[in-house]
C-alpha cells in the first residue's frame, strides 16, 4: 500500500517528466501559435512540479 509521501513523490516525478518532454516538444515545434500553447504546458508543469517538491521537502523528504 502506498503512503501520501509516496503518491506525492510519484506526482513530483510525473510532472517533472511532463515539464521535460513539454520543453524537448517545445524545442521541435516551427509554428509560433503551436510553442507558446507547448510553452504554456511547460510553465504549468513546472510550477505544479515546483509546488510538490516544496511540499515534500517540507515534510522532511526529498523529491
Amino acid at each position: 500500500m502506498l503512503s501520501d509521501m509516496d503518491m506525492l513523490q510519484d506526482y513530483e516525478k510525473d510532472a517533472r517528466m511532463a515539464a521535460l518532454a513539454h520543453a524537448i516538444i517545445e524545442s521541435d515545434v516551427l509554428d509560433k501559435k503551436l510553442r507558446v500553447l507547448v510553452h504554456k504546458g511547460l510553465e504549468a508543469a513546472m510550477a505544479s512540479q515546483e509546488k510538490a517538491a516544496t511540499l515534500i521537502m517540507a515534510r522532511g523528504d526529498r523529491p
